[in-house]
Formats: C-alpha cells, sequence, structure tokens
C-alpha cells in the first residue's frame, strides 16, 4: 500500500473494452485519453463540472465524438477517495456512488524474434 495520498481524479468510461487498436493506446497512453485531473484548488462540488469540461477538452482534441481506439464516452466515473467514487451521465447527473475506484489500467509491450506483443489490463479496479 501506498503513504502517498489519493489525490480524486476522473475516469471516462466508453463504448469499446478492450480498445480497437492496441497500438494506439501505446503510442498515445491511455491516460491521456481517459484521465481528466481536477483542479484541486476548487471545491469538490466543481468535479461534475470540471469531468464534463475535462470531457469535451478530450473530445475537441481528437476530433468530437469519440477517443481514438476507446469509442464513444458513455459515462464517467470520479473517484472521490479510494473505494468510493460516483459515476456521472454525460448531462452531470449521478447515476450511481461506488464503493471502488476505476483505473486506467495498463498496456505493456514484450518483443520477440522481431515480433511486438501489446497486452491491457482491465481497468476496473475494486477492493
Amino acid at each position: 500500500m501506498s503513504d502517498d495520498p489519493f489525490i480524486p481524479y476522473a475516469v471516462i468510461e466508453t463504448a469499446n473494452w478492450p480498445p480497437t487498436s492496441l497500438m494506439t493506446i501505446w503510442a498515445i497512453g491511455a491516460a491521456k485519453l481517459k484521465r481528466i485531473d481536477f483542479d484541486l484548488s476548487q471545491p469538490e462540488d466543481t468535479f461534475i463540472k470540471q469531468a464534463l469540461v475535462g470531457l469535451q477538452s478530450k473530445l475537441d482534441r481528437w476530433g468530437g465524438k469519440e477517443l481514438p481506439s476507446f469509442g464513444r464516452p458513455i459515462s464517467i466515473v470520479i473517484n472521490l477517495e479510494p473505494n468510493k467514487g460516483i459515476r456521472i451521465d454525460l448531462d452531470g447527473s449521478i447515476s450511481d456512488h461506488l464503493d471502488w475506484t476505476m483505473t486506467i489500467g495498463s498496456a505493456s509491450e514484450r518483443t520477440g524474434r522481431g515480433k511486438i506483443e501489446l497486452g491491457l489490463k482491465d481497468s476496473t479496479s475494486s477492493c
């Protein structure tokens, strides 16, 4: 267990799991596509608005309605504390209270005989 303090953040849930291209995830980084960091100088009651603004910023950056390889957003999970969060719909309404933390997951690569094998771990973490 880490001694680092938990820092709230959001994760965009998307239509495609697993992603359609592991090479895209490897090249861009899943966190750059799916993680939204908050301005922690603002109060917690701004996290929903910050998450929605962060989502729109990512969509604008990547061309509009989808995130590369992950597809269209379907909801956002806001991790408030370890093992505590909320799921919000894309209109900002709270759809679920969670007793787990959603993480981004990780990608790895192995090389051998001129091939690159990419793997991706699931992005849900429950304790």
